[in-house]
């Protein structure tokens, strides 16, 4: 809706220190880097869009949106699938998230 555009694109915002963390991250080749939201893609790529900006984006190994998956947080099977479309072992993960539900699918 009209309503939701505005308030995601003139509202919503980063945590405090998300955006710079992020940064770090891509910058460093040794590191990969990537979203993985329990939203559905429509509304997740309008929040992402806004506050974390279209090139950011752009330069992530991977992002996912809970319509890539058939069994949304607590389960981790969002994060195990990005996992391994980078290829990575669950010992070499760190998952950041805003959500005990979030938590509870890292863990």
């Amino acid at each position: 809706t009209v309503f939701y555009k505005s308030i995601v694109t003139e509202v919503a915002s980063a945590r405090p220190g998300v955006l710079e963390l992020m940064d770090e991250a891509i910058a460093n080749p040794h590191i990969a880097c990537g979203i993985c939201s329990a939203a559905t893609k429509e509304g997740f790529e309008k929040v992402v869009n806004s506050v974390v900006g279209p090139d950011r984006l752009s330069r992530l190994d991977v992002v996912m949106a809970g319509d890539d998956v058939t069994r949304k947080k607590p389960d981790p099977l969002i994060y195990n699938l990005a996992r391994e479309k980078i290829g990575l072992s669950n010992d070499k993960c760190v998952v950041i998230e805003d959500s005990i539900v979030g938590l509870k699918a890292a863990k």
